[in-house]
């Protein structure tokens, strides 16, 4: 790891500069906007599948029991 706070302020601005840019950056942001949509499509889904029991074929004190451990 490496202490910015050990070395001159010029070569730290230097090796900045010198870096890979911004292009790692965005792209990590576009990989966690990804990581994002899959998870809301994965609770989207789950939420669903929580739905169908409180109105399914699944009824009595065991469905609610499981609806109130599920629910956020």
């Amino acid at each position: 790891m490496v202490d910015f706070g050990a070395l001159p302020p010029e070569i730290n601005s230097a090796r900045m500069y010198a870096g890979p840019g911004s292009a790692s950056l965005v792209a990590a942001a576009k990989m966690w906007d990804s990581v994002a949509s899959d998870l809301f499509s994965a609770a989207s889904a789950f939420q669903s599948v929580v739905w169908g029991l409180t109105v399914g074929s699944w009824i009595g004190s065991s469905a609610g029991l499981m609806v109130a451990a599920a629910s956020p």
